[in-house]
């Protein structure tokens, strides 16, 4: 018996060894909010877009994990001259683009000259195609771009010129926004480069694989990938799940890795459980209420001041954020570098609001609006072409620095009710139709968005808003202030922090006494995971990248 006991136990043992192991799953599922918007980095402005993009698509720098310090990445070193207007980039070579063409200094002047020179036969400026980014950050395009020229000297060597210093020039070569693309992927797919048919195609860890509008993005492992992967990750399946409890429930499930903002009431279930666990974004963000500007009554700036008043700011965030949340007063963040004013206080005072709108005509409340015309040229006029109900449109995502846009909406309506504002509750379609009609201006009310801050500079922050706004910009509902302009255009062109950190304070006093925005809540944002998920980097920007991942 004991040798037939023999036999059979190394028998097993045979078995054992010579059974295929169970092959890891690897594949890192994320509950996202929505679909993308679109993939072609250079386009988009939101979030959901830019956080595909970002597994798969590089620029020239990056910054060093989460913080806001810039580092060399395709660039693997760059040169200023004195005057801060030529600045040299030496480039990593042997990279190669996902579709197997070189990365090289031809391809990085190709790809900053589509995004600046109108007449660049890939350079876009169709309906919903629009370089809004290179816009804001760089001044505009044509004559109007401060990078006056792209020179590729040799194989490795780019060349950029300014017509002006710019203090956050290496900061912005670091967003997302300015990732390098495959000349030759954009210029065989034309307009549909970024659509679902085509995706992305650029140098990074992470090759485009699929689009499935609703349901998912997929990508693979790029296992010609030129740098490092700590990470064990190899497929991402970026899911839509646009509701909250239904992105929680899916984690429970099993079903995906990690999502973003989950309910507050959930957190104390998430941190309890020994299933899953919290990680925080670092708070760098803004959430306001605007003003479209052709609202003849909202150009009165009692009655803007007296809707500021009008909202409980501190209510709101208690109900709808995480403990760590702040009012905010001012569109720079605190915890942004320089730029943040800690004196520009906008308080709750519902008895100041409904006499200033005594004082502005409107003792009995205001419950209905006028709209003005718009010339040729962008301008306002005195024609009220239209008279509807005061709007306040809502947004329809969760979004790093709104919860819940209904729910605060809500909120906001029975703040304003309370002073003698009637305002209804207003949808305009799903995430890329609401930021499409923002762009256009067509938000005609008080309209709900946010910023998280893409390069830890102010010029990000109030400057991307409204250092233009010596001109009546749609996309910023046509506000207009030459002054705030003025100073923030200024600080643009300076490099010492402190000039600059003074300027933007004073940027910041003059916005906050028109009441140019209604500015809620700046707040850390909570991630959710499952237990199998390690080596997460948060990111100030939310900038995540799947590439540190390991799945156990």
């Amino acid at each position: 018996m004991r040798s037939v006991l023999k036999y059979l136990s190394l028998a097993m043992i045979i078995l054992i060894l010579a059974a295929p192991a169970v092959a890891q799953d690897t594949t890192f599922r994320w509950g996202a909010f929505g679909n993308p918007v679109q993939l072609d980095p250079a386009l988009v402005t939101d979030g959901i877009s830019l956080n595909v993009t970002n597994q798969g698509c590089e620029a020239l720098a990056s910054f060093v994990g989460s913080t806001t310090e810039v580092e060399p990445w395709l660039a693997e070193s760059w040169e200023v001259s004195d005057d801060g207007l030529t600045w040299t980039f030496k480039l990593r070579e042997g990279i190669t683009f996902h579709d197997g063409t070189p990365f090289n200094a031809e391809a990085v002047k190709w790809n900053f000259d589509r995004w600046r020179l109108t007449d660049h036969p890939e350079h876009r400026d169709e309906e919903g195609q629009v370089y809004e980014y290179y816009e804001a950050q760089f001044g505009g395009f044509d004559d109007a771009s401060l990078i006056t020229n792209v020179e590729a000297l040799d194989e490795t060597t780019v060349v950029i010129t300014l017509s002006q210093p710019m203090g956050a020039f290496l900061n912005n070569l670091a967003m997302s926004n300015f990732q390098i693309a495959s000349p030759a992927a954009v210029e065989a797919a034309g307009a549909a480069y970024g659509t679902p048919e085509v995706g992305f195609v650029c140098t990074g860890p992470f090759k485009f694989v699929e689009w499935t509008p609703d349901v998912q993005v997929v990508m693979e492992r790029n296992e010609n990938y030129w740098g490092e992967i700590p990470g064990n990750v190899t497929r991402i399946e970026y899911k839509a799940i646009p509701d909250s409890a239904a992105r929680f429930a899916a984690l429970q499930a099993g079903e995906i890795d990690g999502f973003e903002q989950p309910n507050v009431e959930d957190i104390p279930t998430i941190e309890g459980s020994d299933n899953m666990h919290i990680v925080y974004r670092p708070s760098f963000n803004t959430f306001y209420l605007a003003f479209n500007y052709r609202i003849q009554e909202f150009r009165d700036p009692k009655v803007r001041q007296a809707i500021s008043l009008a909202i409980n700011r501190q209510a709101i965030v208690d109900a709808f954020y995480n403990e760590e949340a702040v009012v905010a007063n001012t569109m720079n963040p605190p915890t942004i570098a320089i730029g943040f004013n800690p004196d520009v206080k906008t308080p709750y005072d519902p008895e100041q609001a409904k006499a200033l709108l005594a004082e502005a005509g409107y003792a009995d409340g205001l419950s209905e609006v006028n709209v003005l015309g718009v010339d040729d040229n962008g301008n306002i006029t005195d024609e009220v072409v239209e008279t509807i109900p005061v709007r306040l449109y809502y947004m329809p995502v969760v979004r790093p620095y709104n919860p819940d846009g209904e729910a605060i909406a809500n909120a906001m309506a029975a703040d304003l009710a309370a002073v003698g504002i009637t305002a209804e509750l207003a949808s305009a379609g799903d995430w890329s139709t609401y930021l499409s009609e923002r762009s256009n201006g067509n938000l005609l009310g008080l309209y709900q968005l946010g910023w998280t801050g893409d390069n830890g500079d102010p010029d990000n922050f109030i400057g991307y808003f409204f250092h233009d706004v010596d001109e009546p910009l749609p996309r910023e509902g046509f506000y207009q202030s030459p002054q705030v302009a003025a100073l923030l255009q200024q600080a643009r062109a300076l490099t010492d922090p402190a000039e600059r950190d003074a300027l933007y304070k004073e940027a910041e006093a003059l916005h906050a006494a028109e009441s140019g925005r209604i500015y809620i809540a700046h707040g850390p944002v909570p991630l959710a995971f499952s237990n199998r998920v390690s080596g997460w980097v948060p990111s100030p920007f939310g900038k995540e990248l799947y590439k540190f991942v390991t799945l156990q």
